[in-house]
């Protein structure tokens, strides 16, 4: 038996009955507080790993136990994505990772845009930010979900948790592409491949049935989120930019 240090209550088990603390020693010890701090604020106590883990290999299978009831067993969706965001934004600023160069680069580009115009500061704020606005791009992507498989049987914010599930996923890859275009810029290509694949690999696998129709809608369900997501991302860029002029 062990005695709750917060309300004293005997009891067996990983938390107390009465009060839901954890057991402690009863000491501020760093390590412990260091978890329960990744755990409060990230759900790093849930298996992380497992979830991006299968996220790659069975992603249908994942969502729809989570959507089912099986929560503690993997990541909180949105919460997955914020702890992989702060990931990517940590290793982006280690390595001055920038987009629009790395773009540029590819390209070949030898005359940049005139930086002075809305429209240019609204696409290079967009660019530099754009794995805090694909917030926009998990609401398009559940809309578009819900209406091209509207016969599924889920809600819209069934499809919102699959959505924040695909976004974080496609986040924690596109850090290693990142990293690879330490190697060549050429590697940043991947990421558009990505953006627009991995949405109908994930949707296929959540509905389990890889017909010829269900492809089609999963191309257009990707194809028609990213889209929306680009032009409401970029015109809520410019807008931003003449709101406050930066």
């Amino acid at each position: 038996m062990t005695s709750c240090n917060n309300c004293g209550t005997k009891y067996e088990g990983n938390f107390c009955p009465n009060c839901g603390q954890k057991p402690n020693s009863g000491r501020i010890v760093f390590r412990e507080s260091v978890r329960d701090i990744l755990e409060h604020y990230f759900d790093f106590d849930a298996p992380l790993f497992r979830t991006i883990k299968g996220m790659i290999t069975k992603p249908g299978k994942i969502i729809r136990e989570y959507i089912h009831g099986k929560r503690k067993s993997y990541a909180h969706p949105f919460r997955f994505y914020v702890l992989i965001l702060a990931m990517y934004i940590i290793v982006q600023q280690l390595i001055s990772f920038d987009p629009i160069s790395t773009f540029s680069e590819i390209l070949g580009a030898r005359e940049a845009p005139n930086p002075d115009t809305a429209a240019t500061k609204g696409s290079y704020f967009y660019a530099r930010h754009i794995n805090i606005f694909m917030l926009i791009y998990a609401f398009t992507l559940s809309l578009f979900s819900r209406l091209f498989f509207r016969k599924s049987g889920f809600h819209y914010a069934e499809y919102l948790a699959l959505a924040f599930f695909v976004i974080a996923e496609y986040v924690f890859i596109n850090t290693f592409i990142m990293l690879g275009t330490l190697i060549s810029p050429y590697f940043f290509v991947l990421n558009y491949l990505l953006v627009l694949i991995y949405p109908i690999y994930v949707l296929l696998s959540f509905h389990q049935q890889y017909n010829f129709r269900n492809i089609l809608k999963a191309i257009a369900t990707s194809i028609f989120a990213w889209v929306l997501y680009v032009l409401s991302g970029q015109a809520l860029a410019i807008l931003i930019i003449k709101l406050f002029n930066l």
